[in-house]
């Protein structure tokens, strides 16, 4: 790390940790707030939005209800989910579920708040004045998306994932209760998961790292690597969810500073056009990422597999960094995650624009290795 270097840190609002934090939900809306909440049917269905309406109504809190969010939000979705807080009367939005929720409340918040449409703030364009409140309450351990200034959004039309980048988008109050993860299918826990590892693994290799991005990102990937497999065998452990919940908003705080890299980079194409969640499309993409980048950084790579609890202190630098490649394609192998496209029924095709996106992905320009086209091709189609 450069000593010399200058640079920032920022932080959310509030964070709010523990089990039935829920019920700390009514003293952070303000008098006469109206919360749109925003959910999809999942989380409707499973009674976690229940256990949060009935802290509201307990409250008498007024508010409304969009839950047709879909995973990475179209635009279409996000405009509906604006209608209803505008017809309404709304003063806020809350997230409620995983990053798409958290992610389309973000989005909602942008969109009537300002003018425009909402692809100029995909490409670049920055807000004028406030946006209203966001808050944030995940029911999955992975995203992080409750303490980032980001949303990824989806362009249906041009196959494409947005992202959404703007300072005020930082939740102002976020609710980290490990209760709400109780029901969650151990599928998502696997793939959520693996979304957080991507993101801790990912910031701690970054150009962009700093003392305290990696610091966050080193807890992150040790609590990861001790408590994913107990979360994806017992979802319903509140101990081990709790801990998924912090590790997840660590990774979250460090890569919301110190930015991702090639595997996101690979993902959100993948995604776009094959329909693959994002937690999974980032799993199976980080071991072959890691391994293009391990040449340049093995002294993290090292670093990385002694947090996952592999003593490698008597191996030779770069046969450590190895290890960390290998405990990362154990540990994904173990909850359940295929290690090609193939496995998913998927018949990949690279089609040229998913090089395009990921060379000018943002988080391309982060990662510690330079990709060309050709590398990034071969990147491409390394799991298919």
């Amino acid at each position: 790390m450069n000593p010399w270097r200058v640079y920032e840190h920022s932080n959310p609002g509030k964070l709010i940790f523990g089990p039935k934090s829920i019920n700390e939900l009514t003293k952070e809306i303000p008098p006469k707030g109206i919360p749109l909440i925003i959910t999809d049917k999942g989380v409707s269905d499973a009674g976690i939005l229940q256990k949060v309406t009935e802290v509201l109504e307990g409250a008498g809190i007024r508010y409304h209800l969009f839950d047709r969010i879909e995973p990475d939000p179209p635009f279409e979705i996000v405009e509906e989910a604006a209608t209803v807080y505008e017809k309404n009367g709304c003063t806020m939005v809350m997230g409620l579920g995983g990053g798409s929720s958290i992610d389309g409340a973000k989005a909602v918040s942008l969109k009537v708040s300002q003018k425009g449409n909402l692809r100029e703030y995909g490409m670049g364009k920055p807000a004028e004045g406030m946006l209203v409140p966001i808050y944030a309450v995940p029911t999955t351990a992975g995203t992080g998306a409750e303490v980032t200034s980001v949303a990824v959004i989806t362009d249906r039309e041009s196959k494409t994932k947005m992202v959404l980048r703007e300072p005020q988008l930082i939740p102002r109050t976020v609710i980290l209760d490990p209760e709400l993860l109780a029901s969650i299918p151990p599928k998502v826990a696997a793939e959520t998961g693996a979304d957080a590892l991507t993101h801790a693994i990912e910031s701690y290799v970054s150009v962009n790292s700093n003392v305290i991005t990696e610091a966050l990102a080193l807890s992150a990937i040790k609590i990861i690597a001790r408590n994913l497999r107990r979360m994806v065998a017992n979802p319903g452990d509140i101990e081990t969810s709790g801990q998924m919940l912090l590790a997840s908003c660590m990774a979250g705080l460090s890569f919301s500073n110190a930015s991702l890299g090639l595997t996101h980079s690979l993902a959100h194409p993948v995604g776009a056009f094959y329909h693959v969640s994002h937690g999974l499309s980032c799993a199976i993409y980080l071991p072959v990422v890691m391994e293009f980048n391990l040449p340049t950084c093995p002294e993290k790579f090292a670093s990385i597999v002694d947090a996952m609890g592999e003593n490698v202190r008597l191996f030779s630098l770069h046969h450590a960094a190895k290890q960390a490649v290998l405990a990362v394609k154990e540990l994904l192998a173990e909850i359940g995650i295929p290690k090609t496209l193939s496995e998913l029924g998927i018949s990949f095709q690279l089609h040229p624009k998913m090089v395009e996106d990921a060379l000018a992905a943002v988080p391309t320009q982060r990662n510690p290795r330079k990709a060309d086209r050709d590398q990034i091709s071969k990147l491409f189609r390394a799991p298919s």
